[in-house]
């Protein structure tokens, strides 16, 4: 009699959306997917270039060169960043498909390591019909301030002259 029940249970766990594999989100198409890999990001920003790198789960982190922020006439000389972590997802407006997303960035004052407003960075972006580009708006807020901003990305490519000559 367990033997009926098992069998019974274990589908309405995997109808209910029960394990990993069922509840992770899924792209709904392989076009979904043309933002996924690294790319260098020309930002409207006092700080460029950036890395960003977008993974398939809808994730992504961004970096920028280290320090880029410390300023010795500023109060607290600046300030400095961390690795920037996000999330993305495809979305359609009318017949244009872009990549929307936010990522976030802790800061903390150069001098003495305390807390600053973090920065959020929210995107919308475009892939160029080649697919190693792409382009669109950003808006950046930290603390109370709000900054309209500019992305500009080329994909990261493997320089196959490179590998041939080693």
């Amino acid at each position: 009699m367990k033997k009926f029940l098992m069998v019974p249970l274990a589908v309405a766990a995997l109808v209910l959306g029960f394990g990993t594999a069922v509840n992770r989100p899924a792209l709904a198409d392989q076009s979904d997917k043309q933002i996924v890999g690294v790319w260098e990001v020309d930002a409207a920003a006092p700080y460029r270039p950036h890395l960003f790198t977008f993974r398939d789960d809808g994730t992504m982190t961004t970096t920028n060169p280290t320090n880029v922020q410390e300023n010795v006439a500023a109060p607290h000389g600046g300030t400095n960043d961390s690795l920037g972590m996000g999330v993305w997802k495809t979305e359609k407006i009318g017949n244009d498909r872009f990549v929307v997303g936010t990522f976030e960035e802790l800061n903390a004052f150069a001098d003495n390591h305390q807390p600053a407003d973090t920065l959020s960075v929210s995107f919308k972006v475009k892939i160029t019909d080649s697919g190693n580009g792409f382009d669109g708006p950003a808006s950046a807020h930290q603390g109370t301030d709000t900054f309209p901003s500019h992305l500009t990305g080329v994909r990261v490519n493997v320089d196959q002259t490179a590998v041939d000559a080693l």
